[in-house]
């Protein structure tokens, strides 16, 4: 367990190194292209050095989610980062991650965090004036924050073939400028669902994230 320990910190090490000097690289670049007025090229260089911080960005706030929440554990390895920005540090940047049931296949649990989101300014709207929200959506709380949950049914077949009808949820929930979704499947109740997305520490992702 230590020698892993070890190897895994040597690889963050060595990944982290190799990242600032790929943002050092891009900004230099980008100075280059400043003094010889290529103003386009610049931009894209500095979009590149953005993108690398962006990764940065992302892979602490991964480092810093739950393992494990009432029985479902992260999928380690298989989180889905979009560090692509536009215009701005952290627009854009997508991250994904999954959480599964080891004995009990079909529950499991998918966390959506999108910086800068379109959907943020319409969300909100919804939020301030419930009755403007669309079938099946309605108003829940998340801890002290606002959320929009919708829940439906869909067909489960396991792998002895069986089949049956498990509850599927989407829960929404607006920050600053960040946009966090949940889906879960196979959870009993909406109050599952909701006490879920509430163990995870959504003001350090938001601190993480450099939201005010």
């Amino acid at each position: 367990m230590k020698k892993k320990f070890i190897t895994i910190l040597l690889v963050s090490l060595s990944t982290l190194a190799f990242n600032q000097n790929q943002i050092d690289s891009y900004i230099k670049e980008a100075q280059g292209f400043i003094t010889q007025k290529n103003y386009k090229q610049a931009q894209m260089s500095l979009q590149d050095a953005i993108n690398e911080l962006n990764s940065l960005v992302a892979k602490q706030l991964i480092e810093s989610l739950p393992k494990e929440i009432n029985g479902l554990k992260a999928v380690e390895g298989e989180e889905i980062i979009n560090g692509n920005a536009i215009g701005m540090m952290g627009s854009g940047m997508q991250i994904t991650k999954n959480y599964h049931n080891e004995s009990k296949k079909e529950i499991e649990a998918e966390l959506m965090i999108i910086a800068n989101s379109p959907m943020l300014s319409g969300l909100n709207m919804f939020l301030t004036n419930p009755g403007m929200l669309g079938q099946g959506q309605k108003s829940a709380r998340v801890g002290a924050r606002r959320a929009i949950i919708k829940t439906e049914s869909e067909d489960y077949t396991d792998e002895k073939g069986a089949s049956k009808q498990i509850q599927v949820c989407e829960i929404q929930i607006p920050l600053s400028q960040t946009l966090i979704t949940f889906k879960t499947r196979g959870f009993a109740t909406e109050q599952e669902a909701l006490a879920f997305a509430s163990k995870f520490d959504l003001d350090k992702i938001k601190t993480l994230l450099g939201e005010q």
